[in-house]
């Protein structure tokens, strides 16, 4: 599939580069932080609840990973053209209907109208808009593209052999969207994993079509936007 081809330069991280990131991301940020976070609410009573406590992790967090990756952003700022701007505006277009579909064939299979995660988000939103919206619209478009795209994929993409980083990257990223439903075994959810593989392999196409990693994060922005606009509207209609 050409599509997936475009990209042919070798990744500029070297192993260490990758190691560190991997490891920031999956052991750190998922697990040691969030732990660290609750051994300092012990001591502070109120600190893991404080609502400006997620804005600044996830913001600390965005920075940490804005200098791990910053290699491949330099790569990114030498493709710039039209294309990386209005390839993800359409691809967009086709992550929303798409998952219009999934959901309504999920729905129709499973009874399902949401996944956990989205459930979870909205609940959250309801009592800390702003920490949600910084993690959706700032955090997870530059984290994960940066994590799923530019080392995942990218990194362990050689010439030629694509398919596998593409199925691991697509695996890991719908996998961690439904973190929360596996370990709290709510199996039905893993009905939603083809919805947020489809996702990832519009923002790896979108990677790929402009070589320009700042477009698949432009992409995901957009994505979340939506999905925290319609959150918005959701919580407005319940209320009224």
């Amino acid at each position: 599939m050409n599509i997936f081809q475009s990209i042919k330069a070798p990744s500029p991280l070297s192993i260490k580069n990758v190691v560190i990131l991997l490891v920031t991301y999956f052991l750190g940020y998922l697990f040691l932080f969030p732990f660290l976070i609750l051994m300092i609410d012990k001591l502070i009573p109120g600190f893991g609840t404080w609502i400006y406590t997620d804005v600044i992790f996830h913001t600390v967090m965005t920075l940490v990973f804005l200098f791990l990756g910053s290699k491949l952003l330099q790569e990114s700022n030498k493709n710039w053209s039209l294309k990386s701007i209005y390839t993800p505006i359409i691809a967009a277009m086709v992550m929303l209907w798409g998952s219009i579909f999934f959901s309504l064939i999920i729905e129709t299979l499973s009874g399902q109208t949401d996944s956990l995660n989205q459930s979870m988000l909205v609940e959250l939103f309801k009592d800390n808009r702003l920490a949600i919206m910084v993690q959706a619209m700032i955090f997870a478009p530059v984290v994960e593209e940066i994590i799923f795209r530019g080392v995942i994929y990218r990194h362990f993409k050689k010439a030629g052999r694509y398919l596998i980083p593409l199925i691991v990257s697509t695996l890991m990223f719908a996998s961690l969207h439904s973190l929360n439903a596996i370990f709290l075994k709510q199996w039905a959810d893993l009905w939603f994993i083809p919805m947020y593989g489809f996702m990832s392999l519009v923002l790896t196409y979108t990677y790929e079509k402009t070589q320009n990693l700042y477009s698949s994060i432009l992409l995901h922005f957009i994505n979340n936007t939506i999905s925290i606009l319609a959150m918005m509207v959701t919580i407005s209609n319940t209320i009224n």
